[in-house]
């Protein structure tokens, strides 16, 4: 990779390759790797079709240098790799530059969003690379914390964890030889040209995970080259696995806020770091900066501060400033705002640093639905004047994480939606030299409270406590967990059934002060197996029944508002508000399921026709569906009419004889439906009389 600048004009045209020659000549035990390359506008035109013919798997091409350079060759060689069905993967030259941590950190956003906006790193694709050659005159410490931002900024867009291109002396020289990158799941592309069986591998084996991909000569010969090229492997047989997977869909959701960095004065460079998202992605930032009062209350934007930095003016002193960050992905945007800052200080000398986390948050409490979380912000340097929280949700292994609407207070009550999850806290901390964010471990699973024994017919839910109730009769019983019912309301469990439905089965679920959606679900459970073949179903207005329908796990769809759930011993009805439950025998009459959501509307299917019979009789016959089970009821119009049961909806012949019409006359056939639930609807059907 060592050609970093680009020469102008660049001819482009494709080539065909007409024969296959030539071999790959490395040292001993290459063929227990895949086989690739890496190119740039350097290598020029490249046959791919040749390349791809000697079984190389991969290819990394260049993409971007520093903040405005952009290969050429890239879109070519993009197309003409993948073409060949050769994993690709693109490549940024890093430029460090920055005197501080505000415009290091500027340098390197900049640089990332330049990358991203050219390679668009695609699903299927490798994960994105930072070439790391050049050091700008920083210092080990600083070109560790460029690399890392230029790292988080790809990650915040794509998702994606990166790799670091770089030789070992390189790392070891230039970087302090830090295993930081390893530590947070950044993997290595490792320049070293030897002929030896593997290469060495800095950072302490780069912290016990070794090389994924190794360019061990900068002289290859490939055929489709003119001349040699950088050869590479990859530690495996074929890349695919570490592939970037398919992106996310959904509109972003801010798991860790956005961050101010630098001095707080005026004249001075402050720059935005986006925070973490989930959610949808890729994803592209937009920035709003705001000034505030001194607490950092009563914000208004700032015109034309819309860039990921701003410097202060003499018009911000004395005031706080805050961020907006709005992220956008195909699905959807969403926007974040930063802690305030200290107030804007004057120009002048004087030393101010960004807080740093000396011993990090930690979380206290019972892991339990309805018990109270309490969070320490641990210790910190650089005089913090102020702490937010954002409390965030995350899976039982604590590792992915999203944000909790609302929940941005010190304490948090954990809540039914919390139950088998793990919870962490993101505490930003804010003084002089900007804003910092911090994360707790996660905790242990959240547990459900444990359900006190059920109380006949009603009880009014306790504050953090879970209940139970249990119907007179023993039939059935109603059970919930802390927050799920509002505090105070009573819950009511009556036994009955109105007829169609079977003997025994019929509950009336009530709840004092609420007739929507709850804000958790409750579960009701009956108390001996219901008989076989039976239909669940609900009604809300007590006409009309819904049958429920099954549910992969305890949570209600978005929408619903019952549905049943089997554990594989229980089954348990799973109630988003108050209702009247009940089940209903299969296939008889009255079964919901076969009864239409809305009217039993008739429809006619097939011709109609009239036939005069030898005794003067008109026979009159056609065929029509029913979108319902339902009652039929079929004559002429105003006259006498024909009954019959339609248990199954459906398609039926309607054959109907009809004495004492007058031939030449226009008479008309009433079809008419109605369900068990007593709503009717009619077809009418005009005929000519023979």
């Amino acid at each position: 990779m060592r050609f970093a600048s680009l020469g102008p004009g660049l001819g482009v045209r494709i080539l065909v390759a007409l024969a296959i020659v030539g071999a790959l000549a490395g040292p001993a035990g290459a063929t227990t790797y895949a086989n690739g390359v890496d190119v740039s506008h350097y290598q020029g035109l490249i046959n791919w079709t040749q390349v791809a013919a000697k079984s190389y798997r991969f290819t990394f091409a260049k993409a971007t240098e520093g903040t405005t350079l952009v290969d050429a060759t890239y879109p070519v060689n993009r197309a003409g790799a993948e073409g060949m069905g050769m994993r690709f993967g693109a490549y940024h030259f890093g430029r460090p530059s920055g005197t501080g941590p505000a415009t290091i950190n500027a340098s390197a956003i900049a640089q990332a969003d330049h990358f991203v906006s050219v390679a668009q790193p695609q699903a299927g694709e490798l994960p994105p690379v930072l070439d790391l050659e050049a050091t700008g005159g920083l210092t080990a410490k600083s070109l560790v914390q460029w690399a890392q931002a230029w790292l988080d900024e790809v990650k915040a867009r794509t998702g994606v964890s990166g790799f670091v291109y770089a030789s070992p002396n390189f790392w070891k020289e230039r970087l302090g030889n830090t295993s930081a990158f390893a530590l947070d799941g950044y993997r290595l592309w490792v320049a070293h040209w030897t002929k030896n069986g593997a290469p060495s591998v800095p950072a302490g084996n780069w912290g016990g995970l070794g090389w994924t991909f190794w360019q061990w000569t900068d002289c290859a010969s490939v055929p489709g080259f003119l001349n040699c090229v950088d050869g590479d492997r990859y530690a495996g047989l074929d890349p695919g696995p570490i592939a970037i997977p398919t992106y996310p869909t959904g509109a972003p959701v801010a798991s860790v806020p956005p961050t101010v960095v630098g001095t707080v004065k005026v004249g001075m460079l402050l720059v935005a770091i986006p925070g973490t998202w989930s959610g949808g992605k890729p994803i592209a930032f937009t920035y709003q900066w705001q000034q505030c009062d001194a607490a950092g209350n009563n914000c208004t934007p700032i015109s034309g501060a819309t860039s990921d930095t701003y410097k202060p003016t003499t018009a911000d002193s004395g005031h706080a400033l805050i961020v907006t960050v709005t992220s956008q992905s195909s699905s959807g945007g969403a926007a974040a705002a930063s802690a305030p800052t200290v107030a804007v200080g004057s120009s002048g000398s004087g030393v101010v640093t960004r807080p740093a986390a000396t011993t990090q948050p930690s979380i206290a409490g019972d892991t339990i639905a309805g018990q109270q979380l309490v969070s320490s912000v641990g210790t910190w340097t650089g005089s913090p004047t102020s702490f937010t929280y954002q409390w965030r949700r995350c899976d039982p292994a604590g590792i992915t994480c999203a944000a909790i609407t609302g929940a941005t207070d010190s304490t948090y009550v954990l809540s039914p939606g919390d139950i088998g999850a793990t919870l962490s806290l993101v505490v930003t901390a804010t003084s002089a030299g900007g804003s910092q964010a911090a994360t707790t471990p996660a905790t242990g699973l959240v547990a459900a409270a444990p359900v006190p024994t059920a109380v006949p017919g009603a009880l009014e839910a306790a504050p953090g406590e879970a209940g139970a109730v249990v119907t007179t009769d023993g039939r059935a019983q109603v059970t919930w967990q802390p927050g799920a019912v509002p505090d105070g309301s009573t819950v009511t469990l009556l036994p009955g059934e109105r007829a169609p439905a079977l003997k025994g089965t019929g509950v009336v679920v009530g709840i004092t002060d609420i007739s929507t959606l709850l804000p958790w679900p409750i579960d009701l459970t009956y108390a001996n197996a219901l008989p076989d073949g039976s239909v669940l179903a609900y009604t809300i207005d007590n006409t009309v029944w819904h049958a429920l329908t099954s549910l992969a796990s305890p949570t209600l769809p978005a929408g619903s508002i019952a549905g049943t759930y089997n554990d594989g011993t229980t089954l348990h009805v799973i109630l988003g508000q108050p209702m009247r439950i009940a089940a209903f025998a299969a296939g008889h009459w009255g079964d919901p399921s076969l009864v239409a959501e809305g009217l039993p509307t008739v429809y006619r299917n097939g011709p109609l026709t009239a036939k005069r019979l030898s005794d003067g009789s008109v026979v009159v016959r056609t065929r029509v569906t029913v979108a319902s089970q339902a009652h039929l009821f079929v004559g002429l119009a105003g006259g006498v009419t024909k009954e019959s049961l339609l248990l199954n909806p459906g398609s039926v012949p309607i054959v109907v004889r009809i004495r004492h019409l007058k031939a030449g006359v226009t008479a008309h056939l009433r079809v008419a439906a109605v369900d068990p639930f007593k709503r009717r609807a009619a077809l009418l059907l005009a005929f000519r009389v023979p």
